[in-house]
């Protein structure tokens, strides 16, 4: 039974591992091709979302916070927002930051410190691809 589950899940992951690898990592790759001009953006906004957990062991829980940002830059004399941007570190109202945009549509950006490299969806998407290799070859051996 063993077996069979993770064959299945082999076959999941290795579906997921080719989205990112054959979907996804493009579409990101054309997104920074695109977005070759610079521009400094302003932090606008900060969201600051606070989580829960109880503890496992012990009384209280486990608090931590997430971050979204708004942020603000000028093109020719236009002002842009992006928002909803995910932050690892609470940044504060008021930072720079780098921003990369089209040169023909200054709305298509991404804030560079905030933005993964585009070849992250290719190398995880052969990680996950790679995790369904050996839940498959375990679940035949297991069968």
């Amino acid at each position: 039974m063993v077996g069979v589950a993770l064959i299945v899940l082999g076959i999941v992951f290795l579906f997921v591992g080719l989205y990112h690898f054959l979907i996804k990592a493009p579409r990101s790759r054309a997104q920074f091709e695109r977005r070759t001009a610079k521009t400094d953006g302003t932090i606008s906004d900060v969201i600051v979302k606070e989580h829960k957990t109880k503890r496992k062991h012990g009384v209280g829980y486990h608090v931590t916070h997430t971050y979204k940002v708004t942020c603000t830059y000028k093109v020719s004399g236009m002002e842009y927002t992006l928002k909803n941007i995910p932050a690892a570190l609470q940044p504060a109202v008021g930072d720079q930051l780098a921003i990369s945009y089209n040169p023909d549509d200054p709305q298509d950006a991404h804030v560079d410190q905030y933005t993964a490299d585009p070849d992250t969806n290719r190398k995880a998407g052969l990680g996950i691809m790679g995790a369904a290799v050996i839940m498959c070859i375990l679940g035949f051996f297991l069968k």
